[in-house]
């Protein structure tokens, strides 16, 4: 019998939309890692702490008004709540401050960061 892929999900933080049609919820659709958008940490935090699911979703991201507020807290909830539930927290913003919003090209540094934390293949928890 084929088991399913099982790894610890990731729990991606993202800076507020810009726009209706963001480019990095467009690169995470057509990437190879599952993904879901939570509408806020509760939801993200009960996404990956549901231990009834036999394939896990590779990324749940949500966007947030202030990464760095919404990381800690986030943190601080997967320690108190989920205990080892080993979900990785990654804030990530696409912003560039001298050149605007970043394309796609300019994900690089976040699927290297993914890559690491989420196989290929099967792996077991």
């Amino acid at each position: 019998m084929k088991t399913g892929t099982q790894h610890h999900p990731v729990i991606l933080l993202l800076a507020k939309r810009s726009k209706t049609n963001d480019p990095l919820d467009a690169w995470l659709a057509e990437s190879r890692y599952s993904a879901h958008e939570a509408r806020d940490v509760f939801q993200a935090l009960e996404h990956v702490s549901d231990f009834t699911v036999r394939d896990t979703t590779d990324v749940v991201y949500l966007h947030v008004e202030r990464l760095e507020a919404e990381m800690a807290m986030l943190e601080s909830m997967l320690a108190t709540t989920v205990g080892d539930s080993c979900a990785s927290v990654i804030a990530y913003s696409d912003k560039d401050e001298r050149n605007g919003d970043a394309g796609s090209d300019d994900f690089v540094g976040l699927a290297r960061q993914l890559d690491r934390l989420i196989p290929n293949g099967p792996q077991a928890i």
